[in-house]
């Protein structure tokens, strides 16, 4: 088997995929179910493909640290910047309170 490509997935856009392989009346593992379960309930952004393309955009994130943050929803400026080590960068004030601001408006708790 050859790896052709790969993405990092929010939770919600992993839930999203299975829940389509659930529907398609496809004999799936319990271990797909569970998995389903798991990530459901940790999904907290609905539009996250929107959201990340935002961060990645508009604050130049890398895709991997607009994931995490969209994954974990951080709602202050010190959780924030905890997820920014992949960066390499230091990013000011009002580009923390901008991030925080974006995922404000898709994370829900």
């Amino acid at each position: 088997m050859e790896l052709l490509s790969y993405k990092h997935l929010t939770y919600s856009e992993v839930a999203r995929l299975l829940k389509k392989l659930i529907d398609s009346g496809e004999k799936v593992s319990h271990m797909v179910s569970r998995v389903y379960e798991y990530v459901s309930k940790l999904s907290k952004c609905s539009d996250s493909d929107e959201v990340i393309n935002e961060l990645t955009s508009r604050l130049g994130l890398k895709e991997i640290t607009a994931v995490m943050l969209v994954n974990n929803c951080p709602s202050s400026i010190d959780e924030v910047r905890i997820y920014l080590n992949f960066e390499g960068k230091t990013f000011d004030e009002n580009s923390l309170n901008e991030i925080v601001n974006i995922l404000s408006k898709c994370c829900t708790e």
